[in-house]
């Protein structure tokens, strides 16, 4: 069964359990739908028709992966220059790194080590992220956001009875 055939089931399996008598409204756009088409980086967007935030999506992922093998290569280019040093395999070293001390080839390693674990993780977030984001736009895909929500704000001046000088402070206007 396919992805698109499984959400549409799952939007027909909530219709069939409304009825039509109810005051509920029928709720076409399914967050579980949404997680689902989100295995694929920002399909819950497109899901949501929320497209502007697909290029957010993989640009994020892009860079991230970007970096994560950055590191992955200086970390076993360092692995292996200390390795052959260490060996003594001296036509297999690095000609750029001659003159760098066998502690430091080390300390390049592990910081190439650990910058390549914080894009690992880094990647797992973002991935996290677009499911989360698919779902919560999927949840509050009908709220409604009408002209009669405001909230207004200003600056205020009132006048002080225990002396003359006048008391500042910020008026806060809720509309519903």
């Amino acid at each position: 069964m396919s992805l698109f055939a499984y959400s549409q089931e799952i939007a027909s399996e909530k219709q069939s359990r409304v009825k039509a008598s109810d005051s509920v409204q029928v709720s076409k756009h399914s967050p579980t739908a949404a997680m689902l088409w989100s295995i694929i980086p920002g399909g819950g967007q497109i899901y949501n028709k929320k497209y502007w935030k697909v290029p957010i999506v993989y640009g994020l992922l892009e860079g991230s992966c970007y970096f994560l093998t950055k590191y992955a290569s200086d970390m076993m280019l360092y692995r292996r220059e200390f390795i052959n040093r260490r060996d003594g395999n001296t036509e297999l070293l690095i000609p750029g790194l001659a003159d760098i001390p066998d502690e430091n080839i080390l300390y390049a390693k592990q910081k190439a080590q650990r910058n390549m674990e914080i894009c690992i993780a880094a990647t797992a977030i973002i991935y996290t992220l677009n499911f989360i984001d698919a779902m919560v736009d999927a949840h509050l895909y009908y709220f409604d956001v009408s002209d009669d929500l405001s909230f207004h704000w200003s600056p205020m001046l009132l006048p002080n009875p225990i002396n003359t000088s006048p008391s500042y402070g910020v008026s806060v206007v809720l509309s519903f």
